[in-house]
């Protein structure tokens, strides 16, 4: 798998050397999280009609849709399989890391892989690895299990001004530093709706969404 993102790696590398190296991407305000992930929207048809962009899974691959802001996120939770469960974990770099987990099923981590073409970075869903233990119920680690040396299914969250009150972060992956889960859309070979990461030489110009929690 690492022979495949060689030459995206080059390019964080490069991307990564241009950013600060002492800033630490923790969100200090507590582990783990239950959210909802979305993003401010117009819609098209109608600019009046406040929207967002929410990020949902089928289990096997990672979507967008547009929602109107009116609608409950309670409800929208209970419909899409968009709740994720947000803790620490380690990655190997010094830093603090995350992993991502369906919330209504936790063997589900979100990771990140390179499109079929090899041409674009999409947003991954894999189950991770049963660790038994003796004595004690089982649980589920990330698919690169306890390995430093991969860390396709870890991520850095780095807080952002939060907008209209609500918790904002910018989520880069931790195996290709530079590179942030994005709302923007995947190329003509794909579904239009398809989760892509994007490449940004600084944090500030960084995806952003905001972290709703469903009560």
């Amino acid at each position: 798998m690492k022979k495949a993102f060689l030459f995206l790696c080059v390019l964080s590398l490069s991307i990564s050397c241009s950013k600060d190296s002492d800033v630490d991407p923790v969100l200090e305000i507590g582990y783990p999280r239950q959210w909802v992930f979305t993003t401010d929207v117009s819609d098209p048809f109608d600019p009046s009609v406040p929207e967002y962009t929410y990020i949902y899974t089928t289990k096997y691959a990672m979507f967008r849709d547009d929602i109107q802001k009116s609608y409950p996120i309670d409800d929208l939770v209970d419909e899409k399989h968009c709740l994720f469960y947000v803790s620490e974990t380690s990655a190997g770099t010094g830093k603090t890391a995350y992993t991502i987990q369906l919330d209504s099923d936790r063997s589900r981590f979100l990771g990140v892989g390179l499109s079929s073409n090899k041409k674009e970075v999409h947003l991954t869903i894999a189950k991770g690895l049963e660790v038994i233990v003796v004595g004690n119920p089982s649980y589920f680690q990330s698919p690169d299990g306890d390995e430093d040396e991969e860390n396709f299914y870890k991520f850095y969250i780095h807080k952002m001004p939060d907008e209209n009150g609500v918790t904002t972060v910018a989520i880069e992956s931790v195996e290709m530093p530079g590179w942030y889960i994005s709302d923007s859309p995947p190329g003509f070979n794909y579904a239009a709706n398809v989760v892509t990461l994007e490449s940004q030489v600084s944090l500030a110009h960084a995806p952003k969404w905001q972290c709703r929690a469903a009560k």
